[in-house]
């Protein structure tokens, strides 16, 4: 794990994409919702109230709105029959509806266990640059200095809408954070981790985490799609 106190810098690369297949042969859907027909019936809302979601114009809309402490994240979420050892992907579009994303603030989607949030992928505001989080961590310092925080930084793609929708590839008992298929079939891969093992009780979350909870300003989602592989 990367702690806080790791020496980050916003570096705006378009380099270093790691292809996928965007088709796996005997791929089977266990959820999908592309909320032309309202919302299904197996989401389940958390920390929200009923005036921080919304379905508009064939997508769902979530308020812009701050974690409370000590508080889960708030989100919409679905639970899926998977665990942490198979092979799934979970893919949605997300839009910042009117104006960008300010400082702090951040949209995407979280793999979600027993526990609590385990691993997001997400588009964020890092000094004021909208880029696509978590990055990629990088070791720049010398043999021997593995240990030392202050010798690793952080890249930071920015969050171009036409690379793609945001996807989360758990497998093995990891979890990869992706953005594709591109205009041109390409898929990035941003950044990976091991995660809590599991087979049980997990599931996929959406959110959007702000600083007020008094401004009407909203993320919108839409096709979303969990296959197992």
């Amino acid at each position: 794990m990367v702690k806080r106190n790791f020496r980050c810098s916003v570096l705006l690369l378009l380099l270093g994409c790691l292809s996928f297949s965007p088709f796996c042969v005997g791929e089977e859907v266990l959820f999908e919702d592309n909320f032309e027909n309202g919302l299904s019936d197996k989401w389940q809302m958390v920390g929200l109230d009923p005036n921080d979601y919304r379905v508009r114009e064939g997508a769902l809309e979530i308020r812009l709105k701050p974690q409370k402490e000590k508080q889960p994240q708030p989100m919409l979420k679905v639970d899926l029959p998977f665990s942490t050892a198979d092979s799934v992907v979970a893919s949605v579009d997300v839009t910042v509806v009117y104006e960008t994303l300010k400082r702090g603030e951040q949209a995407g989607i979280s793999l979600n266990d027993q526990v609590g949030t385990s691993f997001t992928g997400r588009v964020t505001n890092i000094e004021g640059y909208i880029v696509f989080a978590p990055g990629e961590v990088e070791f720049i310092g010398k043999p021997g200095e593995e240990g030392d925080p202050g010798k690793y930084t952080i890249k930071y793609w920015p969050a171009d809408k036409e690379l793609g929708p945001l996807r989360l590839l758990v497998r093995g008992h990891y979890t990869h954070f992706q953005v594709g298929p591109s205009k041109t079939g390409k898929y990035q891969t941003f950044f990976h981790s091991a995660v809590r093992e599991s087979d049980s009780g997990l599931g996929f979350g959406l959110f959007a985490l702000g600083e007020s909870d008094d401004e009407e300003r909203w993320v919108r989602f839409d096709n979303f799609r969990v296959v197992k592989l």
